[in-house]
């Protein structure tokens, strides 16, 4: 997916003439003008100058429905990549079919390549994610401040009152009282529970790559998986569902919404059939 190479056609000038030159798609530069053919992958972002195409975004979108390419129209707009999607071909889609008039070709100008195109970015979102931050280490950070403060103000207090005590025995009933306030111990329980917990996941085949988000999956009662066009076919059927511990009351109104259901399915028959 993120290394991918081939031979492209794409205007070249010369001393001799000009014309259509097979190059590698890595030598592509935003500014060639290149050809689309049926039955292949677009090595790059471009912009239809002619013709039209029939492309596959799954890879992308996860939509498996083709969508149609126009050629950009001689407007006085300015072409925008992100926003103007009709008429641009992204890198890694499928070009399925690419139709022209008569004795012409489909060609596209190159827009953006490598990590710049879409898929690039894809991929270097992939590589690099981005950091997320949890509000429990936030909260925690904040609770080991708060009992810094606390202990200072406890040294404040322990100076004050101790006045006759030797140095050495002030200065260490002030590193007790830091030690006291703030377990120095708890970033490695913090550490600890997460290893238990990866081992744990790791005994029933689950593998995490984050063990921070560990934490956060704890508190997810419920997980709502969408319809990928990728992964499914073009359309989607329930054909049942499971109850889990519903109380009597929630079950009672669960069964009023199903009858109601029902009866809209049988009025909406009933009209479908008079008509």
């Amino acid at each position: 997916m993120a290394l991918y190479n081939c031979q492209v056609s794409a205007f070249r000038f010369s001393l001799t003439g000009s014309g259509l030159v097979s190059v590698p798609s890595s030598s592509l530069v935003p500014g060639d003008v290149i050809e689309i053919t049926s039955d292949s992958k677009a090595p790059c972002d471009c912009v239809l100058l002619s013709g039209s195409c029939i492309v596959n975004e799954a890879m992308l979108t996860g939509e498996s429905i083709p969508v149609m390419k126009l050629a950009l129209p001689y407007t006085q707009d300015v072409y925008n990549p992100d926003e103007d999607k009709r008429y641009t071909v992204y890198s890694g889609t499928e070009v399925i079919q690419a139709r022209c008039a008569v004795n012409s070709k489909v060609c596209a100008l190159v827009v953006r390549t490598g990590f710049a195109s879409v898929k690039g970015s894809l991929v270097r979102y992939i590589l690099y994610p981005k950091q997320s931050k949890f509000k429990f280490y936030s909260d925690s950070y904040k609770y080991i401040a708060v009992m810094f403060c606390m202990s200072f103000i406890g040294m404040a207090v322990q100076l004050l009152n101790s006045q006759d005590v030797p140095t050495v025995a002030l200065v260490k009933k002030c590193l007790d009282l830091i030690t006291i306030t703030v377990p120095p111990a708890l970033p490695a329980c913090l550490s600890i529970g997460s290893s238990f917990a990866l081992s744990r996941l790791r005994k029933k085949s689950i593998f995490c790559i984050s063990p921070q988000k560990i934490n956060v999956a704890g508190r997810v009662n419920v997980m709502c998986f969408d319809k990928t066009g990728t992964l499914t076919d073009e359309g989607l059927s329930v054909h049942g569902f499971r109850v889990i511990a519903i109380k009597s009351e929630k079950l009672v109104r669960f069964k009023k919404l199903r009858m109601c259901v029902k009866e809209l399915g049988c009025l909406l028959y009933t009209s479908d059939a008079a008509d």
